[in-house]
């Protein structure tokens, strides 16, 4: 089911990320090992080095995300002309690739501002660490190196990253990205089934739930405005959430 590959790939992406935020703790961790730690100018330059480590990560998971937006979208297409029995054997059209970009243009705008406010949260945090280290020196009398070695030693905790959404509610930020790359994913695979669809003549589409039981599966929607029926755009939010296990398909009580 094309559901599980989905997951599958966000997982791996969920994988990635962690791997680039666990390098910005290193980073973190390793500051507080240095004479110099809490000064601006090392501050400085490890900001330097996690951009570095991200611009590295950008490069390979942008490439990775539109390689599986690209398989995603050709595997909706290929389902969706089997089930409507046609002999075409075109490839994505132009207006699928136009909306292809368009998908991987706000999953690299979203992946970006997230990479960006992580890096942000380290150099936060260093910039805290310095200055609680800064106070317990002057206020104990204590050389820097001796308050750094004690902060050390007395804060256990890594720094975390998050995303906060709207209502003020926080998630670990891999598991936005592995939202985001499972929505943006699931939405390139609807979508491009309804091009499909429309491309061939036909104005409706269904859903297929996982669960048989669900009260979406089966749900019929039109592929324009002004029937009776609820158009894609009504129901997306509600059924086609990050970790829906439901999907569109040609409607077999509808012909070509």
């Amino acid at each position: 089911m094309i559901t599980n590959l989905l997951s599958d790939k966000a997982g791996a992406a969920y994988n990635r990320y962690s791997l680039f935020t666990d390098a910005l703790k290193s980073i973190h961790r390793g500051a507080m090992l240095r004479s110099d730690f809490g000064s601006a100018s090392l501050t400085g330059k490890l900001r330097s080095q996690a951009t570095l480590q991200g611009s590295t990560f950008l490069d390979s998971e942008l490439s990775q995300a539109r390689a599986d937006i690209q398989e995603i979208a050709e595997i909706a297409r290929t389902v969706t002309l089997q089930e409507i029995s046609s002999n075409d054997t075109s490839e994505l059209t132009d207006a699928i690739y136009e909306h292809l970009d368009a998908s991987y243009d706000y999953f690299q705008t979203e992946l970006v501002v997230q990479q960006t406010r992580d890096i942000a949260t380290l150099q936060r945090a260093m910039q805290r660490a310095g200055l609680e280290v800064a106070i317990a020196a002057r206020s104990k009398g204590k050389s820097h190196r001796s308050a750094v070695l004690e902060y050390a030693f007395g804060n256990k905790t890594d720094v975390e990253f998050f995303f906060h959404d709207r209502s003020s509610r926080k998630y670990e930020s891999r598991l936005f990205v592995r939202s985001l790359y499972r929505q943006t994913l699931l939405s390139v695979y609807n979508e491009t089934v309804l091009f499909t669809l429309a491309d061939h003549g036909l104005t409706r589409a269904v859903v297929e739930h996982h669960s048989p039981e669900s009260e979406f599966h089966g749900l019929e929607i039109a592929l324009s405005s002004g029937s009776e029926l609820p158009t894609y755009s009504e129901i997306r939010d509600k059924v086609f959430h990050p970790n829906a296990n439901a999907y569109l398909r040609m409607d077999a009580d509808v012909s070509a």
